[in-house]
């Protein structure tokens, strides 16, 4: 059953590897074949971490490139909707922030750490981009949209302050160490 090993990777890589053609449907305003993909990539996301649990073949190869391919395909939604939606800016630059922390995280204490409140916050960054993409064809979703973003918004500061606790509780711990 070694093939089980990689098909959670194959799929994180799939992300990556049509995260191009998203930005590409993006620039060419190609909004409903974006939605269906857009949803389809975010499924393999979800897929990818359930597939590699049930199986519990987890790397941390698996883990790097998850979180790589998550914000770099979020990054480029976030750059589309910015156009139509300047309130996806906040997103797109707290969303930048995390992935910068992220790494700054792995240089420092070589850790990937995915919190709970990571995983859901990506979640609803996912669901308000295809809703964000959805109010690009139905302009009447805007007042809800917006309301999304304000919610993306709480969380992303949620998350990145429990990533900062959580990243100064190891500091703290690796200090008593030594």
């Amino acid at each position: 059953m070694k093939i089980k090993k990689w098909i959670p990777n194959t799929l994180t890589i799939l992300r990556l590897v049509v995260t191009p053609l998203v930005i590409y449907l993006g620039i060419k305003e190609a909004i409903a074949p974006l939605i269906i993909l857009a949803i389809f990539i975010a499924l393999t996301d979800f897929l990818d971490g359930k597939l590699a649990r049930l199986w519990h073949v987890e790397s941390n190869l698996g883990a790097k490139l998850d979180t790589i391919a998550d914000k770099t395909l979020a990054i480029g939604l976030l750059i589309i909707l910015v156009v139509d939606n300047h309130m996806f800016f906040y997103i797109l630059i707290l969303e930048t922030i995390i992935a910068l922390f992220n790494i700054y995280v792995f240089l420092k204490q070589k850790v990937i750490e995915s919190l709970l409140i990571g995983k859901i916050k990506t979640w609803v960054i996912f669901i308000t981009i295809i809703l964000g993409l959805f109010n690009i064809l139905f302009p009447n979703l805007k007042l809800f949209v917006n309301l999304l973003v304000i919610l993306t918004i709480i969380m992303q500061f949620i998350s990145l302050f429990n990533y900062i606790g959580a990243y100064n509780k190891r500091k703290n711990q690796k200090k008593k160490l030594n």
